[in-house]
């Protein structure tokens, strides 16, 4: 969500593989950015099995759709040249760069390579490479230590609610924006 906008994305890929499974589980927009926002799939589909009563035997089956659904959605992803001039610029000023990410490792690198910016990340992390996702700070912590920084040194990109907490809770510096179009040099 914060180097493009991807919710609406993941939100409406999520919709059509409940969809196949009953409208009843499906999530309305207002559940979306008040209790679903920024949380994995996983999480989403055990809230919705505690709250709306979806079968965890469909969990694997939605899973799978939404991830094939999201794919063919983000496949006409392009490059983007202000990413590319925001990255270089940090480069050249020798930032250190992770991507903390609650999205599946195939789907971050796929948008941060169709957006032509995955060369300029120094390490990576998924919900895969953590016990604990957002809204815990493990995968911060990870991406601090494989960099040898400190939370005092390092400043944290965050706009969605779980995302804010997860980062405050690591000790880092937050700087909160509200979409991609928030994210410039300055």
């Amino acid at each position: 969500g914060v180097l493009i906008d991807t919710k609406d994305t993941h939100y409406i890929a999520l919709n059509q593989a409940l969809k196949e499974v009953g409208d009843e589980y499906l999530i309305t927009e207002s559940e979306h950015i008040s209790v679903y926002d920024g949380l994995s799939t996983k999480e989403k589909l055990a809230m919705l099995s505690e709250q709306k009563r979806l079968p965890l035997s469909k969990h694997e089956f939605i899973w799978s759709k939404k991830q094939e659904i999201t794919k063919s959605k983000l496949d006409k992803i392009g490059r983007s040249q202000n990413l590319i001039e925001i990255f270089k610029y940090l480069e050249l000023n020798d930032y250190l760069i992770a991507c903390c990410s609650n999205s599946i490792k195939k789907t971050v690198y796929q948008i941060l390579s169709q957006l032509g910016i995955v060369k300029y990340f120094d390490y990576l992390v998924s919900n895969g490479d953590v016990k604990n996702p957002k809204p815990h700070p493990e995968m911060y912590w990870k991406a601090m230590s494989a960099l040898k920084v400190t939370p005092e040194d390092t400043i944290i990109i965050e706009d969605s609610p779980t995302g804010l907490l997860a980062a405050e809770r690591s000790g880092a510096k937050v700087c909160r924006v509200k979409d991609s179009g928030d994210l410039t040099l300055d």
